[in-house]
């Protein structure tokens, strides 16, 4: 009974996902919240992890179980900043650092060898308490966003969230310690897909927010999505008609070539041979 039951549930699950997914997704990768209801209004029980499994698609499984993991650790693990590996915290560090201050925190990844400090969750910072690291890093944050001769301060590496100040050039920046292309103005990512568009196109969904309608956010959703939405009807269409200008070329290639060869040879048996004298 247990098991047509969850049979049943999987089924509602996948009927119903189409709608819940960017919930569920939102839930799962933002906030790493993995204690999911289910999205049948009846019911008010949350959906196990089997079922939650089955419904999301390969890339992201990973990411749930990793949040599923986290949500099962005490306070004396911690995950590194940079890669992810869990690091359980003991009386002595994993750096031998003196047992005074906050440096029994200082930890060492052992998977990407990452120092990050296990109090604050932050980056090593060497001489300074968690208490003026955040203080100084918020200030940081602040003169990055402030807008001085008509541009940011600096802006944030999308990947590695190194602070870069830009003082001359255009938008496209490369960051100097992942090597990350991105803007400088909205601080997203290059991304480009051949027949989609790239940052740099006014209706592409890859483009800069601030190239159309940037004061218009929701409009300039809704455009490049329409666009978007019919480049995806029309792309098909255009593979499948050029399959079948392709398959009517191969078409006249095999029965077409012959008949020419077979004409060409005709024509050179009746060409009146000239008269010798």
């Amino acid at each position: 009974m247990r098991i047509k039951w969850t049979l049943l549930l999987r089924i509602s699950i996948s009927s119903l996902f189409s709608t819940f997914k960017r919930e569920a997704l939102g839930l799962v990768l933002h906030i790493g919240q993995v204690d999911i209801k289910c999205p049948i209004t009846e019911c008010n029980k949350h959906l196990d992890e089997s079922t939650i499994v089955y419904s999301l698609p390969p890339d992201e499984i990973m990411k749930y179980k990793y949040f599923l993991e986290l949500s099962r650790m005490d306070s004396s693990t911690k995950p590194c900043p940079q890669c992810k590996h869990f690091t359980t915290f003991k009386r002595k560090s994993q750096i031998l650092t003196p047992a005074k201050s906050d440096n029994k925190f200082k930890i060492q990844c052992p998977s990407c060898q990452f120092i990050w400090c296990f109090k604050c969750h932050s980056p090593w910072h060497e001489g300074i308490n968690c208490r003026e690291y955040k203080k100084g890093d918020k200030l940081l944050r602040h003169w990055a966003n402030e807008i001085e001769h008509g541009q940011r301060n600096a802006q944030k590496c999308p990947k590695c969230k190194v602070h870069i100040q830009r003082t001359e050039g255009c938008d496209h920046m490369t960051c100097s310690q992942c090597n990350t292309n991105f803007c400088y103005r909205c601080g997203e990512q290059y991304r480009q897909l051949r027949f989609f568009g790239d940052h740099t196109s006014n209706l592409s969904v890859f483009g800069c927010k601030y190239r159309y309608l940037p004061e218009r956010p929701h409009v300039r959703r809704l455009v490049r999505g329409s666009v978007c939405a019919g480049k995806l009807f029309i792309a098909p269409l255009l593979l499948v008609l050029g399959l079948a200008l392709g398959a009517i070329a191969v078409v006249i290639g095999i029965f077409g070539l012959p008949i020419y060869c077979l004409c060409k040879k005709q024509r050179k048996r009746t060409r009146p041979t000239g008269i010798h004298w």
